[in-house]
């Protein structure tokens, strides 16, 4: 055991709070990422709460927070030498560099997006200097939690699908068999998360996201659902059929991650996508003339579908587990110019299962398509397109192989979203430091959600059984 570990300290609150600056890591080797962890806000509610903060000297200033504003909000400004020495726990966006680790102490913990399943060796190096680390993204909520607004949607898209009875109808309506219908959603509201989820889940012959009606004559086969038409439906479902819907759902044991800015990833690595078809394919007019495919429907590629209607594009296709099996995913993949991939893989098919192949890229995708891969990877942590074996960073963004762009940037919130993934990160930590997950109160009284983010440390080589590690979630943020 490491010189000078009191196993005791790993129980203990979290009483003095180290913030850090982004320097060379294993995940930042050029030096793009400059984010930090907290704002000026993050550190200031941390400081009432009675904690001891240290900032590390410039840490915010690349994202607009001088260290006047952290010494405004209660902390002392500290060299990088000094940041991880003599504290409680040390909190940073990404994870440090291996040096920065051994430099604290036997028994403090840190909190960050550790990613050891693309970076293992980042375990060992803790291990060995009895630190606790604390993985951002893999906390989530114990159990799941439904939002109001969610199931409104959700419930929405099944009165919509069901098309005869009343919004007050219990039990809900039965899922349309696979191939009823194809659906295409006119606009696309912020709250209609749940009802994209639902209507990609009941496997539609086809699924759309349409800028606006289109001007020729409605075709029979599609269902066309209107903005206004889901946000009045969902409006007048009452509390008590939402409290009805959750009461009758058996929860999971654990459901969405609590610290990530996904959203921002999947607008960023579209406003990307969107910029590079238009720069490589000049024939291609604007926006709204891409031919745009999203893999998958969770909350990245949400974010990618924000950012596509935002841009103007006017038709995207989004692929459901049926779409993306072979071979009806090569129809699409033919006929796009911009392919954004939001399919993270369970871990079993992780490096075995691809939706884009080598062999497509050669020879289905056409010459100046552009590949957007939000998820992220390495040779460890394979992502659904099997081209991208290594994330890509800012400040080199996209490789080309056979005509078509491969962009994975590890942080894409970086290209264009700091300022706004620095407030959402910044809101987050400090909830589960001081909210629900009284993180603040150390790692003794951590709830499942936050236990089952503790990938390397003492306090995990205690355990009992060994825990089943769970795959970093996004790289992209």
């Amino acid at each position: 055991m490491t010189a000078g570990f009191d196993p005791a300290r790993t129980m203990r609150p979290f009483r003095r709070i180290g913030l850090a600056a982004e320097h060379e890591s294993p995940e930042n080797p050029c030096g793009s990422e400059m984010r930090v962890a907290l704002t000026p806000g993050g550190v200031k509610a941390l400081v009432r709460h009675g904690c001891a903060v240290a900032v590390e000297r410039g840490a915010g200033a690349a994202t607009g927070y001088p260290d006047a504003a952290y010494a405004a909000a209660g902390a002392a400004i500290e060299t990088r030498a000094a940041l991880y020495r003599s504290k409680d726990l040390v909190i940073k966006l990404k994870g440090p560099a291996h040096h920065d680790l051994a430099h604290m102490d036997p028994g403090s913990s840190l909190l960050c997006m550790a990613h050891v399943q693309s970076i293992p060796e980042r375990v060992a190096v803790a291990d060995e200097n009895a630190v606790n680390i604390v993985a951002m993204e893999l906390i989530c909520e114990s159990p799941e939690l439904l939002a109001d607004p969610y199931v409104r949607s959700r419930l929405a898209m099944e009165r919509i699908l069901g098309g005869h009875h009343s919004v007050h109808s219990v039990p809900p309506v039965p899922t349309p068999a696979p191939d009823a219908r194809s659906l295409a959603f006119v606009g696309f509201p912020a709250d209609s998360y749940g009802a994209l989820q639902y209507a990609a889940r009941c496997l539609p012959r086809s699924l759309q996201v349409l800028q606006a009606h289109p001007p020729r004559p409605a075709d029979p086969a599609v269902l066309a659902i209107g903005a206004d038409e889901l946000v009045e439906i969902a409006a007048a479902i009452p509390p008590d059929r939402v409290d009805e819907y959750r009461a009758g759902r058996t929860l999971k044991a654990y459901g969405g991650r609590r610290i990530h800015c996904l959203h921002e990833t999947g607008r960023a690595g579209a406003r990307f996508g969107i910029d590079l078809v238009l720069e490589r394919n000049r024939h291609i007019p604007g926006p709204a003339a891409i031919r745009t495919t999203v893999l998958g429907y969770g909350n990245v590629a949400f974010g990618a579908l924000d950012e596509c209607l935002r841009q103007g594009v006017a038709t995207v296709d989004i692929l459901t587990k049926r779409a993306t099996a072979r071979p009806a995913v090569r129809r699409y993949l033919r006929s796009s110019d911009l392919i954004i991939n939001g399919v993270e893989l369970a871990a079993r098919f992780r490096g075995t299962h691809y939706i884009v192949t080598d062999d497509d890229l050669k020879s289905v995708l056409r010459p100046g398509t552009v590949v957007v891969d939000l998820v992220g990877g390495c040779a460890t942590n394979r992502t659904p397109v099997e081209p991208i074996v290594e994330c890509t960073h800012p400040a080199d963004p996209y490789i080309v192989r056979d005509g078509v762009c491969l962009a994975s940037v590890w942080g894409w919130p970086l290209m264009g979203f700091q300022r706004e993934s620095v407030e959402r990160y910044s809101r987050q930590i400090v909830r589960v430091l001081l909210g629900e997950e009284h993180l603040i109160n150390g790692l003794a009284a951590a709830p499942p959600g936050v236990q089952r983010a503790l990938v390397a440390g003492p306090v995990l080589s205690r355990r009992p059984s060994s825990q089943s590690m769970a795959l970093s979630a996004t790289l992209g943020g």
